[in-house]
């Protein structure tokens, strides 16, 4: 089982990075867009589309988002009441709280397939310098993604409690060194 614990947390750290990435490359896009229109905007240059990318690119950076926030252990929880109650409660919400977590992402993938369906005609204004405007269900495509490694990291964290892996400490600083 530990080997299955390694060889997961190896992948997961994987995608979480990758996504990361992808996360930060919609923010970069974001920002680009945006300083363009501010600086163009007095010269008489607007270019109509920059707003619809920056929508898709917020959304997408969101949903890309979700995975390395969950890894890294950046989410937000409410410890004060677990900590208060001590020990065995600790050791209940190592359990409950992927069991929790993976009950909400399986939920948001059982309903892909109809969310999908729904999502219907093209994002209007993000177009395609080769022509063609982006299609709304694609907007979607990566929460799917992060929901699928989230229900991955949910039962990699289950095993880790069973396995006896000491749970990681909750930090909030923005880098190892503080």
């Amino acid at each position: 089982m530990l080997a299955v614990v390694a060889y997961g947390v190896v992948f997961l750290r994987l995608f979480s990075g990758i996504f990361k990435r992808c996360a930060n490359i919609c923010l970069v896009l974001m920002l680009l867009g945006t300083a363009a229109t501010i600086i163009l905007r007095p010269l008489g240059i607007s270019f109509y589309w920059i707003w619809p990318w920056t929508i898709v690119c917020f959304v997408w950076m969101v949903f890309f988002g979700m995975t390395p926030v969950y890894h890294e252990k950046k989410d937000i929880t409410v410890e004060v009441v677990v900590d208060w109650l001590g020990g065995w409660a600790q050791k209940v919400t190592r359990f409950i709280a992927p069991m929790v977590t993976a009950a909400v992402v399986g939920t948001i993938l059982w309903q892909a397939p109809e969310a999908l369906s729904s999502q219907v005609g093209p994002f209007e204004g993000a177009v395609f310098p080769w022509g063609g405007e982006v299609e709304r269900f694609y907007l979607s495509l990566p929460l799917f993604a992060s929901c699928v490694l989230i229900m991955l990291e949910s039962g990699l964290d289950i095993l880790k409690a069973i396995a006896g892996v000491p749970e990681p400490q909750k930090s909030h600083l923005l880098d190892a060194e503080g």
